[in-house]
């Protein structure tokens, strides 16, 4: 019963849709209607500039650590697991977005700062490099997802966290995967 509980909680965390929600109440603009269409971080970042996109990246990960920490905190860790799985799946299939949302990035990123900081920081440091060489959002998420079951392997074997983060990883990258044809045809738009 704690585990379906932990799951709920999370999912319903993950689904509170903060871009959707920035966009609304300080541009009354519908975030869906601009840009990549996508109501996520980096398509606040390009239609309402840094200050609301920092804003946006800042909540989206919350969601994730708020969801992991206190699950690990009051039950444990194959809790604060279980939290990490369904506050990403709620982040993109919000229930307060008809099952649409996100990709994933920002909120795993809080969730995995919350479960483990070695994989969290050395994933960041990987997407920072990507993205300070290419100016590529989309590039550094999907480089730092394609590596982020080897780096938790590193640090923690086979574990039910590397099962967990690979199946994020590849969730994440399934969601990119407009993304993707747009890399590949040269068309994918820089962040500055």
């Amino acid at each position: 019963m704690k585990f379906v509980l932990v799951a709920l909680f999370s999912y319903l965390i993950g689904s509170i849709p903060f871009s959707y929600i920035i966009a609304k109440v300080f541009f009354k603009k519908d975030i869906r209607s601009m840009g990549s269409g996508n109501p996520g971080t980096t398509n606040v970042f390009r239609n309402f500039g840094a200050l609301a996109g920092c804003f946006c990246l800042f909540l989206d990960m919350a969601k994730g650590l708020v969801a992991v920490y206190f699950s690990m905190f009051f039950l444990g860790e194959k809790y604060a697991l279980t939290a990490l799985i369904f506050v990403v799946l709620g982040h993109i299939f919000s229930i307060f977005l008809k099952f649409k949302g996100g990709k994933g990035v920002a909120t795993s990123a809080g969730a995995l700062f919350a479960y483990d900081l070695r994989v969290f920081l050395c994933l960041l440091i990987l997407f920072l490099i990507v993205f300070l060489l290419t100016r590529t959002v989309s590039k550094a998420s999907l480089s730092a997802s394609l590596l982020a079951p080897f780096i938790s392997y590193y640090f923690q074997g086979l574990s039910a966290f590397t099962l967990i983060i690979l199946f994020v990883a590849i969730t994440i990258i399934i969601e990119h995967r407009s993304n993707i044809i747009r890399i590949k045809n040269h068309e994918e738009k820089k962040m500055f």
